[in-house]
């Protein structure tokens, strides 16, 4: 099984809802080379949604299932990912309380496009952090010019 990274940042972990920009990296060997791709959008939503986003977006882009790290510093999402996703999706995606989980969407497209990857969370800053946030930053400012 190919191993492969994704990257993730935002430029704001406010939790209120905002218009918020995002940023992802993967990373893998193919036929013995290192490749990157990279990609970046917004929306308007939370923290937890941009980043979900990006996941979302990123995961899109892969072919066939592998080892897969997934790198942010956003540890409810990790957790969340890692801890509760399949139990989630066992439940219809529904808290214990009978409830819809919050960005059930979201969360409902993570998990189809993840369940054929052996998935790693790795909390934190990583190797592209300050690339994501200066790309980002580039970006925001190209659009108010």
């Amino acid at each position: 099984m190919k191993t492969a990274h994704i990257y993730i940042a935002t430029d704001s972990s406010s939790p209120k809802v905002a218009e918020r920009h995002y940023g992802y990296v993967l990373e893998c060997e193919i036929s013995g080379e290192a490749r990157t791709r990279e990609g970046f959008g917004e929306i308007t939503g939370t923290y937890n949604q941009a980043t979900l986003a990006a996941l979302v977006e990123a995961l899109r882009r892969f072919r066939q299932g592998c080892e897969l790290h997934i790198h942010t510093e956003n540890t409810f999402v990790l957790g969340m990912l890692c801890r509760n996703l399949k139990t989630w999706a066992g439940n219809g995606f529904l808290t214990s309380k009978g409830k819809a989980v919050a960005n059930r969407e979201e969360w409902e497209e993570v998990w189809r496009l993840s369940r054929e990857h052996l998935i790693a969370a790795e909390p934190g800053g990583h190797s592209y952090s300050g690339w994501l946030l200066e790309e980002i930053r580039k970006r925001k400012e190209k659009e108010n010019v």
